[in-house]
């Protein structure tokens, strides 16, 4: 499954690196470029949860990973309700799914949810072909 998300971010940021040297700033270049971070923001927070679960004060990583996750959103929200974008907008888009992830990092993986998630949608949907 996150094979399938790995093509698809890959897929998507390609074509906002095209988007980007063609100069075509548009939604849909911001759409790709979030499609893109939410690819790779299960593979940073499956490394990076360990370690800031390690960390003695989790709380403050957490707080300002939220606050900055949260700016990125309102940027990227109030970004696609205009008609063109702005240029360094792109890369506010595709680290929000990161900073996201990043945040709920500490608590996802101690609780295995973000593991245990992927392996029941995989044997669910290898059990609906037989």
């Amino acid at each position: 499954m996150w094979v399938t998300f790995s093509v698809l971010g890959a897929i998507a940021l390609g074509i906002t690196i095209g988007m980007w040297i063609k100069k075509k700033f548009n939604r849909f270049m911001l759409g790709c470029a979030v499609m893109a971070g939410f690819s790779v923001a299960f593979p940073v927070a499956e490394f990076g949860g360990p370690l800031l679960a390690q960390l003695d004060q989790v709380a403050p990583w957490v707080a300002v990973n939220m606050v900055l996750a949260s700016i990125a959103a309102v940027i990227v929200f109030f970004d696609f309700k205009e008609k063109g974008i702005k240029k360094w907008n792109i890369f506010v888009g595709f680290f929000a799914p990161v900073l996201f992830l990043l945040a709920a990092g500490p608590f996802l993986i101690p609780l295995d949810l973000v593991g245990g998630l992927g392996g029941g949608v995989e044997t669910a949907l290898s059990s609906m072909g037989r």
